[in-house]
């Protein structure tokens, strides 16, 4: 069994890709909201015209409001993670990806991040 430590060069290429993924999680999750809310303002434009029943526009506004919460949802926790990985990352590593980091676990008890899901049965 071969115990040695790798090498400094390969530790900072771990640490390099580490820290590009936690940039490109928060670059995401802004494109998304971004997309989220310029599709809301082209949806709520054509939901007001006269060129949809009420109750259609009614049916679709809906849909995409809950659709909106529940990828809203699924953001929250995906930036949950990244956070709570880059505060862990700060904290065993000593670098901080240009944040201030608080130890993790210091905010309160930890909460489960599930993914949420709309059933088709309720």
């Amino acid at each position: 069994m071969n115990t040695s430590q790798p090498s400094q060069e390969s530790l900072d290429r771990f640490l390099q890709a580490n820290a590009e993924l936690m940039r490109m999680g928060e670059t995401f999750r802004g494109n998304i909201d971004v997309a989220l809310d310029a599709f809301k303002i082209r949806m709520e434009a054509f939901l007001k015209s006269h060129f949809m029943e009420k109750a259609v526009a009614e049916m679709l506004a809906e849909t995409f409001y809950e659709f909106e919460r529940e990828t809203r949802t699924n953001l929250d926790g995906i930036e949950k993670i990244y956070t709570e990985g880059g505060q862990w990352y700060a904290f065993c590593f000593g670098s901080a990806l240009g944040r201030q980091v608080r130890p993790p676990g210091s905010a309160g008890p930890a909460q489960d991040v599930k993914a949420k899901t709309h059933s088709a049965s309720g």
